[in-house]
């Protein structure tokens, strides 16, 4: 009867009114919790199939079981797929990132999620590059290999926020994560994912990174200007 009454109110603080109720849609099956983030996002007339998933997936009870269900249930649903845009990912799957003492895999979180999010053929192309690239940002500051190399997959972009990626790459002095962040694409004429200018050879001379600054100036054939020549020089 109170799941019935939540899906008809579709209300943010029924569960909070009281310890029982909240404990229990905290524990609510995925199954549901779909069922009432999707209720709340179509309460918008006319929306499109990219703002759905844009939405749906800001809930923090929208786990990859809430998506998969979501998926389901759109399905059967009058949304609309006029006015094609991007799947904007939320800041939420990248906010908390902690390196766990094991170490990082392609196993662990976000990127089951992700993975679902831009492998379903149903679902829009998801847009990894929103909010100026803060996920591949947040992912390098980690030092999360796999979700960087997922991330890359699915085009996203180094240059981003004046190449923001590449500067925590280099503050860490991570060559490994800067070899991996530069890269190379395309098959017949392979080329740096990024093109690299003496800001950041200045600030590889600015903390340090010796083993960046070579890989800079002999590997990339950067020039430096005349600040950062001096400071190498002393």
């Amino acid at each position: 009867m109170l799941s019935e009454i939540q899906l008809f109110s579709l209300s943010e603080s029924f569960p909070l009114t009281s310890r029982q109720f909240y404990d229990l849609f905290k524990h609510a099956p995925p199954f549901f919790n779909a069922q009432y983030i999707t209720g709340r996002v179509l309460l918008s007339d006319n929306i499109s199939l990219s703002e759905f998933y844009s939405r749906i997936i800001r809930y923090p009870i929208c786990t990859l079981e809430v998506l998969e269900a979501a998926h389901r249930l759109v399905k059967n649903l009058d949304v609309s797929k006029s006015n094609p845009s991007f799947v904007r990912l939320p800041k939420r799957l990248f906010r908390t990132l902690k390196p766990p003492p094991s170490g990082w895999t392609s196993e662990d979180d976000p990127i089951p999620f992700l993975q679902y999010l831009c492998n379903t053929p149903d679902i829009p192309f998801v847009d990894v590059n929103h909010s100026n690239g803060y996920m591949l940002t947040k992912a390098v500051y980690a030092r999360f290999f796999p979700l960087v190399e997922f991330l890359l997959v699915h085009f996203a972009t180094p240059e981003c926020h004046g190449c923001a990626a590449l500067k925590v790459a280099i503050c860490q002095k991570d060559l490994r994560m800067l070899r991996l962040l530069v890269g190379r694409k395309g098959k017949n004429k392979p080329e740096d994912r990024v093109r690299l200018d003496s800001e950041l050879l200045k600030l590889a001379v600015v903390v340090g990174a010796t083993d960046i600054i070579e890989y800079l100036l002999q590997e990339k054939s950067m020039i430096p200007d005349i600040q950062t020549l001096k400071k190498l020089t002393l």
